[in-house]
């Protein structure tokens, strides 16, 4: 494995090297990972690379990771415990484990351990957010214990694009990796419109990154925008010709600009798009299905897809239809009523709290005022889930969402954490005034840290 040594920074080899013993070591081994595309990603390398060793392999996808999950994923013969994107946050309740664990994360860790094998790439100098994501953690792994494993880029390239990791080209581990991939020709590469695989008509109806205002979710303002630019509203976007791409490519790009949203939004409007020889598919389509699924309470189907049965190919795109349309009612209430804005932040309720963060993430980008991170909230029983989205911009100026949902959920007896980009909280029901003003108040102390910088 020297070229994956050799691309890895300093000190991260030797933690690699002790996680592929532990598993080399283990005969029986529970992989327990997040239930999201990238923790469903993560699960199908780890599955699939250990049973190619002949190794017993039970696997569960959890929303959560608590003592009563711990204690049912540990209990009987089991010599080896998997976490893959998540643990590097619980990593005291890990270490109470009798069972020796390796944690596979891209989350900001909170501290490193002696008894817990922890490959994060926080730890070495790189990003959760832009370098590494838990299926990539995962495939490093897998390659180190055998370089055939390399074929099964294509699954975890789905977590990466599930984390919005590919956007702009593959940094760190990620480019290490699936650039190897493509050299091998086992992913190939091609620009196309950052839309779905589907007639052009269905495709504009369940664009929701990008999102049109006016357009998206709207029929009858569909047919008319399909019928003013001439095209056939049955025919694929990737059937069309290069004339009838542009064409559309143009009309959709001139909607963006009067979104007025920032320039490096509209760009992502033509993106990388990946062909996955081994399943036949376009990785972003399988990561649609397998995302829409786990949000949907299916995640053993989406698991099953994403380890190549596409028996369930078609309940899984019914799936994917109702979460994009639950998505889709979310965005036109948020862009019919907008957000509550404070100095320095934006917040809206969301339906749920599996719909909070895709609705969040997107308004912010096309919808919302771009000068402020968004957070979607969703009341559930007891307790309010909360889920926040910045940008790179928005990064750049200082803000790390991560820090600021643990600092306002603490204020108020809950807990949060994440990605500077990306974060989440658990807080007290009737207790949101007096998170969401610590939340800004510290949005607002980044912001004026870094700018005296």
């Amino acid at each position: 494995m020297s070229w994956i040594e050799d691309g890895l920074p300093e000190g991260m080899g030797k933690h690699l090297g002790r996680a592929v013993e532990a598993v080399r070591e283990a005969d029986r081994v529970r992989i327990l990972c997040h239930y999201d595309a990238d923790g469903t990603a993560a699960a199908a390398v780890l599955t699939r690379a250990l049973l190619r060793q002949n190794q017993e392999v039970h696997t569960t996808l959890s929303h959560v990771l608590n003592p009563d999950r711990l204690e049912r994923a540990t209990e009987g013969a089991v010599d080896l415990l998997l976490v893959g994107d998540m643990g590097s946050a619980q990593v005291d309740l890990l270490e109470e484990v009798k069972t020796p664990v390796v944690v596979l994360d891209h989350h900001q860790p909170l501290r490193d351990s002696e008894t817990v094998i922890q490959l994060n790439p926080h730890f070495f100098g790189l990003q959760g957010t832009r370098d590494a994501c838990g299926a990539t953690i995962s495939f490093l792994l897998a390659t180190a214990l055998d370089e055939a494993n390399l074929d099964l880029a294509g699954v975890a390239l789905v977590g990466c694009i599930g984390d919005r990791q590919h956007i702009g080209g593959f940094k760190g581990i990620n480019a290490l990796l699936f650039n190897r991939a493509m050299e091998r020709d086992i992913l190939r590469a091609e620009s196309a419109p950052a839309l779905a695989d589907l007639p052009l008509a269905e495709a504009l109806h369940y664009s929701v990154g990008p999102y049109f205002r006016g357009l998206s979710g709207r029929e009858e303002a569909i047919q008319e925008f399909i019928s003013e630019l001439g095209l056939d509203p049955r025919q694929r976007i990737h059937d069309m010709d290069s004339a009838g791409r542009e064409h559309l490519l143009s009309a959709l790009s001139l909607r963006l600009i009067q979104q007025e949203i920032r320039p490096e939004t509209v760009q992502h409007l033509v993106e990388k798009k990946y062909w996955y020889p081994p399943y036949e598919v376009y990785v972003d389509d399988l990561e649609s299905l397998v995302n829409a699924s786990s949000r949907q309470g299916a995640e053993s189907l989406g698991l099953a897809l994403i380890l190549g049965d596409f028996r369930g190919w078609e309940e899984a795109g019914g799936l994917r239809e109702e979460h994009w349309s639950a998505v889709l009612r979310g965005l036109h209430k948020v862009e019919e009523e907008g957000a509550f804005a404070r100095e320095h932040t934006q917040f809206f309720y969301a339906e749920g709290p599996t719909l909070a963060g895709s609705v969040a993430g997107v308004a912010m980008r096309y919808l919302l005022d771009q000068e402020k991170p968004t957070l979607g909230l969703a009341v559930v029983d007891e307790t309010t889930k909360v889920s926040a989205r910045g940008t790179d911009y928005l990064i750049s100026q200082g803000v790390n969402l991560a820090e600021a949902l643990r600092e306002g959920a603490q204020a108020v007896g809950g807990s949060g954490g994440g990605h500077n980009i990306a974060s989440g909280a658990t807080i007290p029901k009737g207790k949101e005034e007096g998170f969401l003003e610590v939340v800004d108040m510290v949005v607002g102390r980044q912001r004026a840290s870094a700018s005296e910088a």
